[in-house]
């Protein structure tokens, strides 16, 4: 019994001194290992709060940063802002000038940033030390390499503020980012029943898929997610490669009359 309680007392120690600490989710799409860094919990660490995550998904890779807002209790504080950028194809890819920046800085100064660097041939990782001069918010963005066919950018806007968040704000922190990016994929062949523009989504058999964002057709045509779902005619039998997120099925890749359409 003494035992245990000096191994809990132990961990309970390491995950207090380690806000940062990253953890692992695994992509079912492929079979790489992701590495993540978490959420905090409601806890100030060094007078910050860390609340959420924010991601975006437009194109095949994933951009993903903690955290989403900061607290902080007077002007001058520094923030860590954790960066991860999963790809869906392995890298080096042809498109190998992608990167990672900054833009945007509204009463925030970046005073430090880490080079980007590859975890693993998916996943990508940086961080960056922000000034909270005042309220304000910071775009992180992740821009596809030029000419790349799969996606444009993934960006998402950082909140600052001065002060201490409200419970409800505190409660967002226990959401889980793993759970978004712990994707499976999963192979819809069959008849599109109908077409949703409002939901932007379409029915096969019995799976309502969601389309978002750019697509890129067989001739490399550029398309927008309303063009694709005019190409999906109800009665007609279509195959589709889609991703579940955050408990939605959404498209990565479709397939009609023999042509294949990839989304970014």
């Amino acid at each position: 019994m003494e035992q245990k309680i000096v191994i809990a007392f132990i961990l309970c120690a390491i995950f207090v001194a380690l806000p940062f600490a990253v953890s692992y989710a695994e992509n079912h799409v492929g079979s790489q290992s992701v590495e993540l860094p978490s959420t905090t919990t409601s806890n100030p660490t060094n007078g910050v709060y860390y609340v959420g995550f924010a991601m975006s998904h437009e194109g095949d890779d994933v951009l993903y940063v903690v955290p989403a807002q900061a607290y902080v209790e007077k002007p001058g504080a520094l923030v860590t802002v954790n960066v991860t950028v999963k790809f869906k194809h392995a890298q080096p890819c042809p498109y190998s000038d992608w990167r990672i920046t900054v833009e945007n800085p509204k009463n925030v100064e970046v005073v430090n940033e880490t080079k980007t660097e590859l975890k693993d041939s998916y996943t990508a990782f940086k961080w960056y030390t922000v000034k909270v001069l005042g309220n304000g918010s910071l775009d992180i963005v992740y821009h596809y390499g030029s000419g790349c066919p799969y996606g444009t950018e993934e960006r998402v806007t950082i909140k600052f503020y001065i002060g201490t968040p409200n419970e409800n704000v505190l409660n967002q922190s226990a959401s889980s980012p793993e759970e978004v990016l712990n994707t499976t994929s999963l192979n819809v062949t069959g008849t599109v029943k109908a077409v949703n523009l409002a939901l932007r989504a379409v029915v096969v058999e019995n799976y309502t898929i969601e389309i978002r964002g750019r697509w890129t057709g067989p001739n490399n045509e550029s398309l927008t997610w309303r063009d694709m779902l005019v190409l999906l005619k109800p009665g007609e039998r279509v195959t589709i490669l889609a991703s579940e997120e955050d408990g939605s099925l959404r498209a990565d890749v479709i397939v009609i009359n023999g042509k294949t359409y990839r989304k970014g």
